[in-house]
């Protein structure tokens, strides 16, 4: 066809697609052309502006898709982070509370609870991660995080970690120290937990270093897997909180009193499944429930912190 004009054969093989699809995006009204007496003829110049409009639409959705916030569902309460059994007990009270919404949780571990908020993967996160340098859990480490975005700390609970021992103690350990000292093959959670983040702190006090324990290398992804490995006899001393060791029968040392704390940030914080969750944390119910917990305590239960950005 003569000059700037192409026949639909001519356009196929320029557009390097079949004569069909050609006529399949004339009838989406997608491909500029004109028919004349009866047959479909193409401006080349048109057809590359055409070409050149497609390609920066391509690129500008693909921008958008890089730089966009993942979608949820209004209704939807997305939770990560942390292995706790009051949480768990939570979740379940708030979707029998509020059947219109749908509260889920995965137990990630802390730092990566953490993570999955700050990049908003993630309407709310677990935590219990200490500071070592300040002695303080979950607020510097929180700051360090979101040095720039504004953050939330609501306290659920305080609870013990200590070390989970087989029934009756045969060993007779009474500190991390006789851990170290008599060399016990070690149940412990995964890098990235505050269970793993207390041991290896624990750890730095003794020449022994980090890997000199048998089992500090095999990972274990919940608190009752540590109970239950110590309780089958493939772990000599576990660390961990105190349900599952009374749940099993066993022996519990008592470590420490930690803070578990709820992350949010302001995109999720005000949305209305987190502020009916929060509400739930600061009900009387909630402190009724750990009073009759083991190894919870609720002095703080519902304290919020904001932990503002630098500047």
């Amino acid at each position: 066809m003569p000059g700037d004009m192409l026949s639909t054969r001519e356009v196929a093989k320029y557009l390097g697609i079949h004569e069909k699809q050609v006529y399949r995006l004339l009838r989406q009204g997608r491909l500029p052309g004109t028919r004349v007496t009866g047959r479909w003829i193409f401006s080349r110049r048109l057809v590359q502006e055409w070409i050149e409009s497609c390609s920066r639409e391509a690129l500008r959705s693909e921008r958008q898709r890089e730089t966009a916030t993942p979608e949820v569902e209004p209704h939807h309460l997305i939770i990560a982070g942390s292995d706790d059994l009051l949480l768990q007990i939570l979740v379940r009270e708030f979707n029998r509370r509020h059947p219109a919404m749908l509260a889920t949780s995965a137990v990630l571990g802390s730092l990566a609870g953490l993570e999955g908020v700050r990049e908003r993967r993630a309407h709310v996160a677990g935590i219990h991660l200490l500071d070592p340098p300040s002695g303080e859990y979950n607020r510097p480490l929180v700051a360090a995080a979101f040095a720039h975005r504004r953050a939330f700390l609501v306290t659920l609970a305080h609870r013990q970690e200590g070390l989970i021992l087989p029934h009756g103690n045969p060993r007779r350990v009474r500190s991390f120290a006789d851990v170290v000292r008599l060399r016990l093959r070690l149940a412990t959670r995964e890098p990235g937990t505050g269970v793993r983040v207390l041991v290896d702190h624990l750890l730095s006090g003794h020449k022994l270093g980090r890997r000199g324990l048998p089992g500090y290398e095999t990972p274990l992804y919940t608190h009752l897997e540590v109970a239950t490995a110590v309780a089958e006899g493939r772990a000599d001393v576990g660390v961990g909180t105190l349900p599952p060791a009374r749940s099993l029968g066993l022996e519990f040392v008592h470590l420490t009193w930690e803070r578990y704390d709820l992350l949010s940030t302001d995109e999720a914080f005000y949305r209305k499944p987190t502020q009916a969750f929060f509400e739930m944390v600061k009900s009387s119910w909630l402190r009724q429930l750990i009073a009759k917990m083991p190894g919870y305590d609720a002095r703080e239960t519902g304290l919020l912190t904001v932990v503002q950005p630098d500047g």
